[in-house]
């Protein structure tokens, strides 16, 4: 299904800049929001006063925290590069549209009706089981693999490679050739990153287009030999009729996805027998064992939860208990019930900073009972967080404190600061207790103006001061920020400046 040229510019602008690519947009807290970056403010934008592109521009950091306790780093571009980047593909959508054309992936920029380019959404069960059934058939053996260390390895220049073919780009690699669209665009991406030729942000919609513009051409060249076989993101599943045609699978997906330098992950590489289960075991269970009750009491809800706990033991991804919290959500509470569960969540969420996001619901339905009864445990939990450096893990709970009107202590507002997090300092800033405040504008000047990529690194925190009055524009030789304001941009929910 192709997608329309201007629905991909605003999409990207202003739905799939900060990183929302889940279906529940939980991997930053609702206070962020760039729906007031307009197609007209981006224009405007790269027309101003601005550096030379040949130094590029820093992103701010965003470390989202997995079940193993490991740090995943998400960027949020700076405006003015990913202007730039965003109108290049905008106005070379026509070369790259083939991207929504490609079957084999299973995750294709779409006209999503909330206006985001990309969703990271699963199939059901019975989607999964009747695909998997359908090139199963005929076939004795499964293939699993994925690319090792996908987005911070793509290259740059692998962009031309992809789009127009390797001899084109390779011949037109020099100076008086820079003009290329091709070349444009490998450009521009490396703007958004300091000027380097490797890696893509992880967050904005953008590199999943150029990330799906390589393997889109790795999944023509392996469609091309004959191999049935579906990609998730960067995760492939095969369906072979021989033990050989695997190995050969493997074999041939290695070496054209060595071409645009990227690796196959050889741990993760397994040759199955089938039929297989279509869902791991722990999801079968889960579902059979979620209370079936029109309204759940508080007995089944904690049951329910506790042998989530226990199955996670022996599931280290971590799914278990979000698939869990999820499921017990949909379904209707009884009486109270929020009482009982959430003191579980948050206990939960202190061992896991990914479950978060999921307590908003249940404190919104505790807010009967005033006032606020868990203000100490979010301090807990912002403190842990903060002081490992985790930035969902922290800004959720600095969301929760400034939404509920809670007052943030001093040694929390002194631990934020010493993470050094741009938007955990951004929502202390938001806090508006002056005296925390102080400390974020304080932190702010301490930054040296000289220094360009360090004032990249926080110039969400640098603009809402801009816009505040707080702090003048550091960027001495930039007009970034004059224009974004002129033209009413925000990048907190519901705010203009």
């Amino acid at each position: 299904m192709s997608v329309e040229r201007d629905f991909v510019l605003n999409a990207l602008l202003r739905h799939n800049y900060l990183p929302m690519q889940k279906p529940d947009r939980e991997e930053v807290p609702p206070v962020f929001s760039s729906e007031s970056f307009s197609s007209d403010a981006a224009r405007k934008l790269v027309q101003a006063k601005q550096r030379n592109g040949s130094v590029g521009w820093d992103a701010v950091e965003y470390r989202t925290t997995r079940f193993n306790g490991v740090s995943r780093s998400l960027a949020i571009p700076h405006p003015l590069a990913y202007a730039h980047l965003c109108l290049c593909i905008y106005e070379n959508w026509n070369h790259l549209d083939y991207v929504t054309k490609n079957k084999q992936s299973l995750i294709q920029p779409r006209q999503h009706k909330d206006g985001r380019l990309m969703i990271m959404e699963y199939e059901t069960s019975v989607e999964k089981a009747s695909r998997s059934a359908r090139f199963g058939f005929g076939r004795r053996f499964m293939v699993r693999t994925d690319i090792s260390n996908c987005f911070p390895s793509i290259y740059s220049h692998a962009i031309p490679w992809a789009t127009v073919g390797f001899g084109t780009a390779k011949a037109r690699k020099s100076r008086q050739h820079q003009e290329e669209w091709f070349n444009q665009l490998d450009q521009k991406l490396r703007w958004t990153k300091r000027n380097e030729t490797q890696g893509v942000a992880i967050g904005p919609a953008t590199s999943n287009v150029l990330s799906e513009a390589i393997l889109a051409r790795v999944d023509e060249a392996l469609n091309k030999k004959g191999f049935v076989f579906e990609r998730f993101i960067d995760d492939y599943t095969a369906y072979c009729r021989t033990e050989d045609e695997a190995q050969d699978f493997i074999r041939w997906l290695a070496e054209e996805l060595s071409q645009y330098k990227l690796l196959l992950n050889i741990r993760k590489t397994e040759i199955l027998p089938l039929p297989q289960a279509v869902s791991e075991d722990w999801v079968s269970r889960l579902a059979l064992s979620v209370p079936k009750s029109d309204e759940i009491n508080s007995y089944d809800a904690v049951s329910f939860l506790n042998l989530a706990v226990e199955m996670a033991k022996s599931e280290p991804d971590g799914s278990v208990l979000k698939y869990a919290i999820k499921a017990l959500l949909r379904k209707k509470l009884g009486f109270m019930v929020e009482f009982d569960v959430l003191p579980q969540v948050l206990t939960l969420s202190f061992h896991q900073p990914a479950l978060l996001p999921f307590l908003e619901g249940l404190f919104d339905k505790t807010l009967l009972l005033d006032p606020f009864l868990y203000g100490d445990d979010l301090h807990t939990l912002a403190m842990e967080n903060a002081r490992f450096h985790r930035s969902d893990g922290m800004c959720w709970t600095l969301y929760f404190l400034n939404k509920y009107k809670v007052g943030i202590q001093d040694a929390l507002a002194d631990q934020v600061v010493a993470s050094k997090d741009c938007l955990g300092l951004l929502l202390l800033y938001l806090s508006g207790q002056p005296k925390h405040q102080k400390l974020v504008v304080d932190f702010a000047k301490s930054l040296d103006p000289a220094e360009l990529y360090d004032l990249d690194q926080y110039w969400l925190l640098l603009y809402q001061l801009f816009l505040d009055g707080q702090l003048g524009n550091l960027y001495s030789n930039e007009e970034a920020f004059p224009v974004l304001r002129e033209e009413g941009v925000s990048f907190l929910a519901g705010a203009t400046p």
